[in-house]
């Protein structure tokens, strides 16, 4: 019984290497810039579509969310101006909306739609050297019996999640 009482109490006190620690830099400041939106409103399939949208003031919400997703967090300080701070620099690329399901009455009629939201995140240290660039896809999905508002609120909280995740992770 003894060694069993031993070899648990290893364990407890070793753990299993898993940690909640988000990544380390050099500082615990970040300057979030607010987004900007270079989603192509004339592209050739925008042009012809009457099924695609565009949600007016997206990235002002997406900001916002993003500002209070790091204050929540608090691993990083979200500041106005500071020169010793990381730098997050994000634009939305794209938004669409796609299909899932159709009416069982009417197959031309949709009943469950997906949103996706498309950001390219640019996490910048103070010497200026880039050090995360990548693409970050929030989603949504929702019942057309539902609001597309609601939806789109959904979508920013997914997104602004994901960049969180994304720039406190080392994963």
């Amino acid at each position: 019984m003894r060694k069993y009482i031993v070899l648990l109490l290893i364990f407890v006190f070793t753990g299993c290497g898993y940690t909640t620690r988000g990544f380390i830099y050099q500082t615990s400041k970040i300057l979030i810039e607010p987004i900007t939106n270079k989603i192509d409103i004339t592209s050739e399939d925008r042009k012809y579509s009457g099924y695609t949208t565009y949600p007016i003031l997206i990235e002002n919400r997406l900001t916002n969310k993003i500002v209070n997703k790091f204050n929540i967090d608090g691993n990083l300080k979200v500041v106005n101006n500071d020169n010793e701070a990381l730098k997050l620099i994000c634009e939305i690329t794209d938004y669409k909306k796609e299909a899932l399901s159709y009416s069982k009455e009417n197959r031309d009629e949709v009943s469950e739609q997906r949103l996706r939201l498309h950001v390219k995140i640019k996490l910048v240290d103070v010497s200026g050297e880039i050090l995360k660039d990548k693409i970050i896809v929030g989603e949504t999905t929702y019942f057309l019996t539902g609001s597309e508002t609601a939806a789109q609120g959904d979508l920013i909280e997914d997104t602004a999640r994901r960049v969180l995740e994304s720039v406190v992770e080392e994963w």
